[in-house]
């Protein structure tokens, strides 16, 4: 496509009054440009037209002599057209002396030299920005590789809990279509696990809403739901891939434009916190195994399905640790407090203890953290030396940090870890290795390229 070029400069916010336009003008026609025009307010209604007006008649390459390219963005945006902003408000009018400042300059000699460099900065603006436009090819929309291929506007969202959920009903509500897959046979994903949910105010708990999140989701015709499904290859680039996906027994492909990973998490593997007592009996549990237990009705002992009185929550448990997850989760601590509210609630009688080594309840989270402590859950900021769980009695040895002398906790009932979260797009041991095997066969690297090599392997298992 031959190019048609417009240069538009403004004389409006000084510009005019502190330039020479003709020489402006003269600057801008160097390059040949197919129309050349000048006007007070090129933002304006009126200015705009003009520009609007020369586009629609076939211009497709489009020079602003004017103010700032931050300054009406939006607006100076024509589709299919190369466009180019020379800043000469900012960069050329207002750093300059104006002519009542140059008027005290005594100096005729600096003076000369003020208004020559002033104007020859902005003809200079003006010839780069018709020189870079010159050597800007037009745009072209990508066909893809196939004749007649066509961009997809459908949105593929990977995992159905209630980040997937969310995504997927937002992406539908904003007119796409949208294919959801869930490698479980039912939406939700641990939501659906969960007594009750802690959200805004979050003095108190609310019961958890993901059954109406995944009805709206199932009642939107606008979405294609997958479950038991797996994506089995992706081909092709944004806007055109081919997606191929299983699910019970049968394939098919989708067109797809982009792509939502909302695969979430899984929790840290606690059978690697022998030091915080897990494995040394059943009564040690992490929050999840809480959490599940909790949705299922009473909490009790696992050893014996007994009733709980006394619970101690182990907060950080393998986080904010070097040796296993050197960062934080940061919904733990708000998870362990509505755990304890679960707690209160069975039974006002049972004592709570929380071993921290920060609380981090930002925002209005820092409301439940009061209410807990009013319920009486004790808080002891220290690091926990051992767990024991000896003849069925499990005991927590902490140094409390702020009294600087051991604590024992003994005859507990149940301590609870507060693993962290472990996303799911991280890379396992699995992926390393056929990548290591691609890479092999493909001949790109040496058979003996350690993990270290490859940038994966760092904390992989």
């Amino acid at each position: 496509m031959d190019k048609k070029t417009g240069v538009y400069i403004c004389t409006g916010c000084g510009i005019g009054d502190m330039l020479d336009v003709d020489a402006l003008v003269g600057a801008a026609e160097e390059s040949s440009p197919d129309e050349v025009k000048t006007h007070a307010a090129f933002c304006g209604e009126e200015g705009f037209a003009q520009i609007k007006a020369d586009v629609d008649g076939g211009v497709n390459t489009v020079v602003i002599a004017a103010c700032s390219p931050r300054a009406f963005a939006e607006k100076f945006k024509f589709d299919g057209c190369i466009v180019e902003r020379a800043n000469l408000r900012e960069h050329c009018v207002w750093i300059m002396p104006t002519d009542e400042e140059l008027d005290k300059i005594e100096d005729d000699e600096e003076k000369t030299k003020l208004n020559e460099s002033r104007q020859e900065l902005a003809e200079d603006y003006i010839r780069m920005a018709c020189t870079r436009v010159a050597k800007t090819e037009l745009p072209e929309p990508y066909a893809g590789e196939e004749e007649g291929a066509e961009f997809s506007k459908a949105v593929l969202v990977v995992g159905g809990g209630v980040a997937g959920l969310s995504a997927a009903r937002e992406a539908s509500a904003a007119g796409y279509p949208v294919v959801l897959i869930e490698k479980e046979a039912a939406l939700g994903g641990f939501a659906v696990k969960m007594r009750q949910q802690a959200r805004l105010p979050y003095k108190d708990l609310y019961d958890k809403d993901i059954d109406q999140l995944i009805a709206a989701v199932e009642g939107e015709a606008n979405i294609k739901v997958f479950l038991g499904a797996k994506i089995d290859q992706i081909e092709g680039g944004p806007g055109m891939f081919d997606v191929s996906i299983s699910a019970n027994g049968s394939s098919s492909t989708e067109k797809i434009g982009s792509i939502v990973l909302a695969t979430g998490w899984t929790p840290y593997d606690a059978t690697k916190l022998t030091e915080l007592g897990y494995g040394a009996g059943p009564d040690v549990i992490t929050n999840v195994q809480l959490e599940e237990m909790a949705g299922q009705g009473q909490i009790t002992r696992p050893s014996d399905g007994r009733p709980v009185n006394k619970v101690a929550f182990i907060q950080c448990a393998g986080s904010r640790d070097p040796k296993h997850l050197p960062y934080c989760s940061s919904v733990c601590c708000t998870v362990s407090l509505k755990q304890a509210t679960y707690l209160q609630q069975d039974n006002p009688e049972t004592q709570v203890y929380v071993i921290y080594k920060d609380m981090r309840t930002p925002g209005q989270s820092e409301d439940l953290y009061r209410k807990v402590q009013q319920d009486g859950a004790v808080f002891i900021r220290g690091q926990v030396e051992s767990v024991s769980a000896e003849g069925g009695q499990l005991t927590v040895l902490a140094q409390d940090e702020l009294l600087g002398e051991s604590v024992i906790l003994d005859e507990l009932d149940l301590v609870v870890l507060a693993t962290g979260l472990v996303p799911t797009t991280k890379p396992t041991r699995a992926m390393i290795d056929r990548f290591l095997k691609a890479e092999a066969e493909a001949g790109e690297g040496d058979e003996e390229k350690s993990d270290e090599d490859t940038g994966l392997a760092e904390d992989a298992a």
